[in-house]
């Protein structure tokens, strides 16, 4: 028999559900990322501005001195669901070798 208690990924970030859950009623966020003009190149485009200001704003409000560790971030599912990104897990952007196949 083997036990393994690391854990596992544990957040207390739990807030940001109540965060999204604000931002889906009143769509504050979304009016704010309409105040921009998007300069890039629609068809090379990402992570669209609104997905970027949802991602500052949700951290500054669960007290994250800055976003500047995107090798972490990147793969934070919270972040993700703040965001409003259909995979959370980022799954889908796994490439081939990566997903066992």
């Amino acid at each position: 028999m083997q036990a393994q208690l690391d854990g596992g990924f544990i957040r207390s970030d739990g807030g940001a559900l109540l965060l999204r859950e604000r931002e889906q009623r009143t769509g504050i966020l979304s009016r704010v990322a309409g105040c921009f003009t998007d300069y890039r190149h629609p068809e090379l485009i990402e992570h669209p501005v609104e997905a970027l200001i949802k991602q500052r704003i949700g951290g500054m409000a669960l007290g994250y001195e800055d976003l500047n560790d995107p090798d972490r971030l990147r793969h934070d599912p919270l972040l993700a669901v703040l965001c409003d990104k259909a995979d959370p897990g980022g799954q889908d952007r796994l490439c081939e070798p990566d997903r066992g196949k």
